[in-house]
C-alpha cells in the first residue's frame, strides 16, 4: 500500500486534478460473486470408496442445491437490510430455520422441532452508515465527495450525534513497532492491516491499536484491510470510538489521496464525514432446530451441530456446514444407515449474536442431555476454496482445516486420521485441543467436543460467496463426517473420554 502511494507521488500530480489525480475507487465488489476469477479452477473429484456409491445424499451436486437454497435467504435479505445475511433475530435467519425444519421432517426424523430462546443481552445492529471523503477547494478542480462503499462499522460502534466531520491522520500499519508520534486529537485515524489469513488473525493488535488511538483523542478509526477486491469486512469490536473497516480499493484511494495532499501542502484541509445509525436491540429471539435419529443404543447420544446464522451471503460461514448437516441427517435417517448410538442434529442460532448462543441455550433448555451425550461434533467452514495472500490468489483445492479434539483422545484422533486417508478431507496433520467457536456452549455436558475449521481470507467478509465453495469439497466433507459419525457411534465410551 505504501509503495503504491510513493509511486503516485513521483508522477507530480497537482491539486488542479480532482483528488490530486488519484483514481477513484470502483465501489463495493459484487457481494454475490467471487472477488477473483475462479472459472478455470477444477478441484479434484471426491473419492468414493467401493460400496459407498449408493450414498446419494452425500454427493456434492445434491448438497450444493441445499447450499444454494441456504444462501438464497441471505441474498433476499440484502433487499431489506444494509447489513444483510442470515442474522439471528431477523427474518432471514427465521426463514432458514423453517427450511431446516422442513428438511428434517421430510427426512423422517423423529421429534423434529424448532426451539426458541430470548437473547440475554442487548444486540448491536448497524442500520445505516456512510464514510465519505469530502471535496473542497484544495482537493482539485471538479472534485466531488467520494463515498467509500466498502466501509462497514465494527461491532459496538456508536455515534451519538452525527454526522461527524473531522480531519484525517494516517498512523501507519498495525504491524509497526509503535504508533507514530502524530497528533490525532479530534481527528479520524487511518491505519492499515495486512492479514496473513483472514482479518480474524489481526483482531488483537488492530483493536488494541484503535483503543490507544481513541485514548489519544481520535474521534474515529478507519481500518484498511489489505486483501483483494473491495469487500465489506465484518470483524473487530469495541474500539472505543466509531470504527469502520475499509476494503482494499477504497483504502488504496484514501492512502493515495492522503500522500498527495501532504505533498501538495493540503493535508490539513482534508476531511472525512461519518454517519452511523446503530441500534441496541433488546429481546431478540434465537432458534435451535433439532431432530433425532434413534440408534441401536438409545441411551447414548452423539450431537452433530452446525450454526445456521451468518453475515452477508455466508456460503462458507456457515452455509457449507449447514448443508452438510442436512445431508447427514438424510443419510442416517435411512434404515440401512442406522447408527449404533442415537444422533441429535442441531442447526444452532446465535453464533454471531451476543447473548444468543444457540448451543448454550440448547443445553439449558434440554437438561436431559446431561449424562446421555457422549460427544459433540461441530460442522463449520468445511468446503471453501483455498484463498491465499501475497499475492492474493485462489487454488483448486479446499482451505486446509485445523482439527480440534477438546480432550485429545487418541481413539477420536485415530478415527479422524483414517477418515482423512479414506476420503482426502483436507485436515492439517497436527491435531490440537483447540475448539474455538460454537462448541463453547456445549462445555457443561463435560464430553469430548470435536471440529474441523478454518478462518481463511473470506471469513466474515462479503467475499464469502456461493461460488467460492468447492462442490467436490462438500462431498469430501459429507463422506468424511458420515464415516466419522458411524465410527464414533460404535467406539467405547471410555475410549472417547478416558479419565
Amino acid at each position: 500500500m505504501a509503495a503504491v502511494a510513493t509511486i503516485a507521488l513521483s508522477i507530480g500530480v497537482t491539486a488542479q486534478s480532482p483528488w490530486f489525480g488519484a483514481p477513484l475507487p470502483t465501489g463495493l465488489s459484487d457481494p454475490h460473486r467471487p472477488i477473483l476469477d475462479i472459472s478455470s479452477l477444477t478441484p479434484a473429484p471426491a473419492i468414493v470408496p467401493a460400496g459407498e456409491e449408493a450414498h446419494r445424499d452425500l454427493t456434492g451436486a445434491v448438497i450444493r442445491k441445499d447450499l444454494e437454497a441456504i444462501v438464497a435467504y441471505s441474498k433476499a435479505d440484502r433487499a431489506h437490510q444494509k447489513a444483510w445475511g442470515r442474522i439471528t433475530g431477523f427474518r432471514a435467519a427465521d426463514e432458514t430455520h423453517a427450511w431446516v425444519l422442513q428438511q428434517f421432517k421430510a427426512a423422517g426424523m423423529r421429534d423434529a422441532e424448532t426451539q426458541t430462546y430470548t437473547a440475554t443481552q442487548a444486540t448491536w445492529y448497524p442500520k445505516n452508515w456512510s464514510v465519505k471523503l469530502v471535496a473542497n477547494a484544495t482537493t482539485g478542480t471538479g472534485a466531488r465527495d467520494v463515498i467509500l462503499e466498502s466501509a462497514f462499522p465494527t461491532s459496538g460502534s456508536q455515534l451519538a450525534q452525527g454526522p461527524l466531520r473531522a480531519p484525517l491522520v494516517f498512523v501507519g500499519a498495525t504491524t509497526d513497532a509503535a504508533l507514530p508520534d502524530a497528533d490525532v486529537k479530534g481527528a479520524i485515524a487511518v491505519q492499515t492491516l495486512h492479514p496473513a489469513a483472514g482479518a480474524f488473525s489481526e483482531r488483537t493488535r488492530t483493536t488494541e491499536r484503535a483503543r490507544e488511538l481513541a485514548k489519544r483523542g481520535a474521534v474515529a478509526v478507519l481500518n484498511i484491510v489489505e486483501q483483494a477486491g473491495n469487500m465489506h469486512v465484518r470483524d473487530f469490536s469495541n474500539c472505543g470510538v466509531p470504527c469502520f473497516n475499509l476494503g482494499t480499493d477504497d483504502g488504496r484511494f484514501l492512502t493515495t489521496v492522503l500522500e498527495r495532499a501532504k505533498a501538495n501542502g493540503a493535508i490539513t484541509d482534508l476531511r472525512a464525514e461519518i454517519t452511523l445509525d446503530a441500534a441496541t436491540l433488546e429481546g431478540l429471539k434465537g432458534h435451535n432446530t433439532i431432530g433425532t435419529i434413534r440408534g441401536r443404543r438409545e441411551e447414548e447420544t452423539v450431537i452433530v451441530n452446525a450454526h445456521a446464522d451468518g453475515w452477508f451471503d455466508a456460503a462458507g460461514d456457515n452455509g457449507d456446514g449447514l448443508a452438510v448437516l442436512v445431508a447427514l441427517a438424510r443419510h442416517f435417517s435411512k434404515p440401512a444407515n442406522q447408527p449404533e448410538r442415537t444422533l441429535l442434529f442441531v442447526a444452532s442460532g446465535g453464533h454471531h449474536g451476543g447473548g444468543m448462543n444457540g448451543p448454550g441455550n440448547l443445553v439449558t433448555m434440554n437438561p436431559q442431555l446431561k449424562g446421555k451425550v457422549v460427544l459433540v461434533l461441530n460442522l463449520e467452514h468445511i468446503a471453501q476454496l483455498r484463498f491465499q495472500n501475497d499475492p492474493f490468489r485462489v487454488e483448486a483445492t479446499e482451505q486446509p482445516m485445523g482439527f480440534g479434539i477438546s480432550n485429545e483422545a487418541p481413539a477420536i484422533a485415530d478415527v479422524a486420521k483414517r477418515g482423512m486417508q479414506r476420503y482426502g478431507f483436507n485436515l492439517r496433520s497436527n491435531f490440537s485441543s483447540s475448539i474455538a467457536g460454537d462448541l463453547g456452549g456445549y462445555a457443561p455436558l463435560d464430553v469430548p467436543r470435536v471440529q474441523a475449521i478454518h478462518s481463511g481470507p473470506m471469513y466474515h467478509t462479503s467475499g464469502d460467496t456461493l461460488d467460492t465453495i468447492s462442490t467436490p469439497g462438500l462431498e469430501r466433507a459429507a463422506r468424511f463426517y458420515a464415516f466419522f459419525i458411524s465410527e464414533i457411534a460404535k467406539t467405547d465410551r471410555t475410549a472417547l473420554n478416558p479419565k
